[in-house]
């Protein structure tokens, strides 16, 4: 399929799975809302599949996407009314989950470079598809060193997972993590800078 195609089914699919009703307003949830998130999910799913992943690939990289959701989606399970907040919880988790597996596995099949092709084929204005490459080139950077640096820790410490330490020293695992992060931060800054810098030089537009 067409970079562009993809792009916009992706889109429209976890549009579709975000807006459809969960059960806030009191209200049973519809049976057609599971089906949509179940065909968002599976969705997903294939892009990650598309995408060269294998089953346990795509179990990994959803479990990676599932705190977020729980953090993003069970508070609003308390707008809802008070007998049928565990229904509502369960719908904006599934809601959520669907909505992110099926962006998420879009991207995931693009790629970079599909996802730069498929929002210029869409006819988005330039500019967009600028910001767009220089928001993941930074990401991709930003990767890239999360790895080298998830290496070196590996190499320092080969026994003692992140789960086993923050569960055995939680204050200092959590000090350890946000030098971690800051230290990621300066070094995706640096080298987005230099990047801007190398762009500049070669007569890019300052606007």
């Amino acid at each position: 399929m067409k970079p562009g195609v993809v792009l916009a089914a992706g889109l429209g699919m976890t549009v579709l799975a975000a807006t459809t009703p969960a059960g806030l307003g009191g209200a049973p949830v519809p049976g057609r809302s599971w089906l949509v998130w179940l065909l968002a999910f599976a969705a997903g799913a294939h892009g990650f599949r598309s995408g060269g992943s294998t089953l346990a690939q795509v179990a990994r990289r959803v479990a990676w996407l599932l705190p977020f959701v729980l953090t993003l989606a069970l508070p609003a399970a308390l707008l809802a009314a008070s007998g049928s907040r565990a229904t509502a919880a369960l719908a904006l988790v599934t809601r959520s989950l669907a909505a992110t597996v099926a962006a998420a596995g879009t991207a995931f099949r693009l790629g970079p470079l599909g996802l730069l092709r498929a929002v210029r084929a869409l006819g988005a204005p330039e500019r967009l598809a600028l910001v767009l490459e220089a928001a993941l080139v930074g990401l991709w950077s930003m990767v890239e060193r999360v790895r080298a640096m998830l290496r070196a820790r590996s190499a320092r410490r080969a026994k003692d997972g992140a789960w086993d330490l923050l569960l055995r020293e939680p204050s200092a695992t959590l000090r350890g993590f946000g030098r971690f992060g800051a230290a990621l931060l300066l070094r995706t800054l640096e080298h987005a800078e230099a990047q801007e810098r190398a762009r500049v030089a070669r007569g890019a537009d300052l606007a």
